[in-house]
């Protein structure tokens, strides 16, 4: 049961992530194009989405309310986003920070977004660990590493 629990929790978290990085997409796609409709079809559509994955993470939060199903939850995400982050050379590699905005690529800036994203959740996630989770997380990468 517990195996179905993290699984679920982080389907769900990485749902939500994918929904953030959506909806900031669209957010600067709406400002690299100029449009002054707040609500462009696809901005809104990345909202909704958005909007009902933070009302399934809400309903799972009394699971998370147990100390050891969080640990294993912000460990396991931990380690899914450096894994992530370690294929970021690849995923960014044609792209400079120094690029314009407005000739960026569709793909580039969703990438970049989601880049940017990844990197703050894993600090969020490590600067929340208790030393003990710290510590199994610490391990864990080391594992990864070999």
């Amino acid at each position: 049961m517990q195996d179905s629990f993290l699984d679920r929790a982080l389907l769900l978290l990485q749902q939500h992530a994918y929904a953030r990085v959506l909806c900031e997409f669209h957010r600067m796609e709406d400002t690299r194009c100029r449009v002054i409709d707040v609500g462009t079809h696809r901005s809104a559509d990345a909202r909704e989405r958005l909007a009902r994955c933070e009302r399934q993470l809400l309903a799972c939060r009394d699971a998370l309310e147990d100390p050891e199903r969080a640990a294993a939850v912000r460990i396991a995400r931990a380690l899914y986003l450096r894994f992530l982050l370690s294929s970021a050379t690849a995923r960014l590699q044609p792209w400079c920070d120094g690029e314009d905005l407005a000739h960026m690529p569709r793909s580039h800036m969703f990438e970049w977004i989601a880049h940017d994203f990844e990197r703050v959740e894993l600090a969020a996630l490590e600067d929340a660990m208790t030393p003990a989770e710290a510590a199994l997380y610490a391990r864990s990468l080391e594992g990864v590493d070999d």
